[in-house]
């Protein structure tokens, strides 16, 4: 993991053979910062709490779906 130091309005570019993001720090505070992310159409860009908490509901839900489906045959 690449760490670096960035103070308000200072950018990070990251960039691949075909696409650059830019990270921006938009603002500073108290435990805590707002970023700006500059990236092409397609990506995808989510929080990754967010993306785990999806992910386990999914996984729930598939879960209810089977257990449905065994109560219907059972009967």
């Amino acid at each position: 993991m690449l760490i670096l130091s960035r103070k308000k309005d200072e950018t990070i570019l990251i960039k691949g053979a075909d696409a650059e993001i830019r990270v921006m720090v938009v603002e500073v505070g108290k435990g805590k910062i707002r970023l700006g992310i500059d990236a092409p159409k397609g990506y995808v860009i989510v929080r990754e709490e967010l993306l785990e908490e999806v992910q386990r509901e999914n996984r729930m839900s598939a879960l209810s779906d089977i257990e449905a489906i065994r109560h219907m045959l059972v009967r």
